[in-house]
């Protein structure tokens, strides 16, 4: 599974967003779809324009969420190696990196501490 499966149904990039990182106005824009690994972008002045979701902060927040949400330590390990195999693919700045990982390991620990008291608690 890719990233973009997981995370795509959570991604809301308004048309003001898209508009100032193309560095046009909004109302060149006739139309935006939300395909299953890019944004589609009808433009009035050059036809469609396919965007990476990457380029956009939605998609490294949401990458965030979905690490926060996690609630057993089987779909968080199962988080981390869907974004590790999307760090092999896809560049992405060192301070996200970082970011993720800190979220992840406090997840991790957090999760696990839980699992520990209720394996405690029913000795």
């Amino acid at each position: 599974m890719h990233l973009t499966q997981v995370l795509q149904p959570q991604l809301c990039i308004p048309l003001s967003q898209v508009a100032r990182f193309l560095g046009i106005p909004e109302s060149l824009i006739c139309r935006m779809e939300h395909w299953l690994h890019v944004l589609f972008v009808h433009r009035a002045d050059r036809g469609g324009q396919f965007l990476s979701y990457r380029k956009f902060n939605q998609w490294l927040a949401a990458c965030a969420l979905t690490i926060q949400a996690c609630n057993d330590l089987h779909l968080l390990d199962w988080v981390g190696e869907v974004i590790k195999t999307e760090i092999q693919r896809y560049a992405y700045p060192e301070d996200v990196l970082s970011y993720w990982r800190q979220l992840w390991r406090q997840r991790h620990t957090q999760l696990r501490n839980a699992k520990n008291a209720v394996t405690q608690g029913t000795r």
